[in-house]
C-alpha cells in the first residue's frame, strides 16, 4: 500500500507534493502500521478511504492550487514590495496547509496552520503600516 500512496501522491502538483509530501507520507505509514494491528479488515478498510481520499482531493489540488513563484515574480505580479509579497505567501501556504490538515482529519496539524496563519496576517499587518499600504 505504500508505493501505491507514493505513487498517488505522485499525481499531485510538484509544490504540493514538495511542501506537503513527506509528511503526509509520515503520518500514511504511522496510521498503515497501527491498522495493521487492529487486523487485515481494519487494514483494507483504512487503504481504501486513503486511496479515494488521495483520489478525490486531487482535481482540487490541481484546480485550487496557486504556484508559489519566486519571491521577485510574486512581488512584481502583485505590486507589492517583496516583504509584503512574502508576507502574503506565508499566509497562503499557512491556509493551504490547513486545508490539507483538515482533509486529512490532521486536527493538531490543522491547529498549526491556524496559528502560523495568524501569525502571517499579524505579520502582513505590520508590513504594510510600515510601507503605508492601506487595506
Amino acid at each position: 500500500m505504500g508505493r501505491t500512496y507514493r505513487f498517488l501522491l505522485h499525481l499531485y502538483p510538484r509544490k504540493f507534493r514538495e511542501t506537503f509530501g513527506e509528511e503526509m507520507l509520515r503520518v500514511f505509514q504511522e496510521a498503515a502500521e497501527e491498522q495493521r494491528k487492529r487486523g487485515p479488515l481494519a487494514y483494507a478498510a483504512f487503504a481504501l478511504r486513503e486511496t479515494l481520499g488521495l483520489l478525490l482531493a486531487l482535481p482540487g489540488a490541481w484546480l485550487g492550487g496557486q504556484p508559489i513563484r519566486p519571491l521577485e515574480m510574486a512581488s512584481e505580479a502583485s505590486g507589492l514590495p517583496a516583504d509584503v509579497a512574502q508576507a502574503q505567501r506565508c499566509i497562503d501556504a499557512s491556509i493551504q496547509g490547513m486545508v490539507q490538515a483538515i482533509a486529512h482529519h490532521q486536527f493538531e496539524k490543522a491547529r498549526f496552520y491556524s496559528l502560523a496563519e495568524r501569525k502571517a496576517r499579524e505579520d502582513m499587518r505590520r508590513l504594510k503600516e510600515a510601507h503605508g499600504i492601506s487595506d
